[in-house]
């Protein structure tokens, strides 16, 4: 991967990937597995980072990061290139941790559907995973929520009853959109309730990104990414983040593949 530069007309389609820790964790696979799909070259628009917010900054150790609904994509998706566009929202439910509302979670996955509506995008939302949830004890909960969002005191008897609800909402809602939802599968999650394992990484986004363009593809996707390609996606810098306090923006796209796709970070 380099940030050498290529013209709109060499795309073929765009890729919109939302999400958080889960996406950062697999992004190689799920571009990867995208481009099988959709066909290259991609034009790849991304937000997505450790505990990440859908709707306001937020901020693990000393790297903070805008809302997703908030972020620079939209601007790009917006005076970008009119292209075929294939949406994933995924990782829905750290705004629960942060103890926001069914309303105003809900209000920013609207959002992010309708401004993707405009450019008719195929879109894959993933519901919450909620039985990883429900085997958690109390302690165990407690320990995953001072872990990966301390300062909160939602009880996990609350945040099952808002993934719950935010689960219900999606599955009347994704018909009426057109909108694919893809039930997480239990065994995708071990002791951890909100990372899927990484050894089964590929076989989950294998699932999940099927749903675009429902067909045969066989038992599994080929890898074509080497390790060299793979290691290229942890140097990718997003528009604007803010580390140790300060403020810092790159340039997109952030990376570029040796068939023309490009990956923009936000």
């Amino acid at each position: 991967m380099n940030c050498s530069m290529v013209t709109a007309t060499e795309f073929n389609n765009q890729l919109v990937l939302l999400g958080a820790s889960n996406l950062t964790r697999g992004l190689a696979t799920v571009v990867e597995t995208a481009r099988f799909i959709c066909g290259g070259p991609s034009r790849v628009l991304v937000a997505a980072g450790h505990g990440r917010s859908y709707g306001v900054y937020s901020r693990v150790l000393f790297r903070g990061l805008p809302g997703i609904t908030r972020c620079g994509l939209w601007d790009d998706l917006a005076t970008g290139p009119k292209l075929t566009t294939f949406a994933l929202l995924t990782d829905l439910g750290n705004d629960i941790a942060y103890e926001k509302s069914v309303d105003e979670i809900i209000g920013w996955i609207l959002s992010c559907i309708e401004r993707l509506a405009e450019h008719q995008a195929r879109i894959i939302i993933t519901a919450l995973p909620l039985q990883s949830l429900e085997r958690l004890t109390p302690g165990l909960y407690g320990l995953f929520r001072a872990m990966f969002f301390p300062g909160r005191h939602l009880s996990l008897q609350q945040a099952i009853e808002r993934a719950r609800a935010i689960n219900g909402v999606l599955r009347r809602l994704a018909p009426e959109r057109g909108i694919a939802l893809v039930e997480q599968q239990s065994e995708w999650y071990g002791v951890d309730p909100i990372h899927i394992r990484r050894r089964v990484i590929s076989t989950a986004y294998d699932i999940i990104l099927r749903h675009w363009i429902p067909c045969d593809y066989g038992e599994r996707f080929p890898s074509r990414f080497g390790i060299r390609d793979r290691l290229g996606f942890f140097r990718l810098s997003p528009q604007h983040q803010r580390l140790f306090g300060f403020d810092r923006y790159s340039q997109q796209p952030t990376g570029v593949f040796p068939d023309g796709s490009t990956v923009s970070l936000y």
